[in-house]
């Protein structure tokens, strides 16, 4: 058992009846096995006793190659991949990423989800990141740890965004696709959360769940009964558009995207 390991149960032994949940995010493209992968184990009370950070190079070049004709996945993945690329070349001591086989990914994961009794995994965007998760570990294995997949997104709609608020910011700042969509990806919804509109998300499996972790307090903390299933949170915003009449500005493209 390694240090960070000790150290959360012994964290997790002082809030005895905190449940404790995974918050998890992949890097990769939709067709490839992940090759970055962070997650952490907290509570819903802002505690967090575990985190993790995962390169895989074996999925590198199978991503690279899936990626070729995909010039958005390219762009939001040659920094990161670069970035591991360079990290290995660092002292083990001094590494963002922790570099492992898949196997030893799958027995680390595994075993935190054992030691920390882990019965629920939230994700921004749940599917993308189990079916990730599928591919890596097998539907077998990932179906063995009997995990319920919950979507952050999902909650934070039912919580926050469903509302002419939500709207008139994004529509304020033009965070509103080409069709004339309301945004509502992780990086424009801590903005509004937070009101640091110069946030730019990494696209790094462990930053970025870090924010989806305070997004889902959020949710948490509104008490409310939430329907955890993913859900097409556009489709809803575009529903109160409709219906609210509100004029909605389409940047220029390029912006606001």
């Amino acid at each position: 058992m390694d240090s960070q390991t000790i150290k959360g149960l012994l964290s997790s032994a002082a809030h005895p009846r905190a449940e404790k949940f995974i918050v998890l995010d992949v890097e990769g493209y939709s067709t490839a096995r992940p090759y970055n992968i962070g997650y952490l184990i907290g509570d819903k009370y802002g505690h967090i006793y575990l985190k993790r950070s995962f390169a895989l190079p074996a999925c590198i070049w199978e991503n690279i190659s899936a990626m070729v004709n995909c010039k958005q996945a390219e762009e939001m993945t040659k920094a990161n991949i670069e970035e591991i690329l360079q990290d290995v070349e660092n002292k083990k001591t001094k590494r963002k990423y922790n570099h492992v086989s898949c196997e030893t990914f799958r027995h680390t994961f595994q075993t935190d989800i054992q030691n920390f009794k882990i019965k629920k995994l939230f994700a921004y965007n749940v599917s993308f990141d189990k079916s990730a998760l599928s591919r890596l570990l097998t539907p077998v294995v990932l179906q063995s740890l009997n995990l319920e997949f919950c979507d952050i997104i999902s909650g934070i709609v039912q919580t926050r965004l469903q509302s002419v608020k939500y709207i008139d910011f994004c529509n304020t700042h033009g965070f509103i696709t080409q069709k004339g969509n309301v945004q509502t990806k992780a990086e424009i919804v801590y903005k509004y959360l937070t009101g640091a509109l110069d946030f730019t998300e990494e696209h790094t499996g462990l930053a970025d769940c870090e924010i989806e972790y305070q997004i889902l307090l959020t949710v948490l903390k509104s008490r409310k009964k939430i329907n955890w299933r993913p859900c097409q949170a556009w489709r809803i915003l575009k529903k109160i558009v409709d219906e609210k009449e509100i004029d909605i500005k389409i940047p220029i493209e390029g912006e606001g995207q």
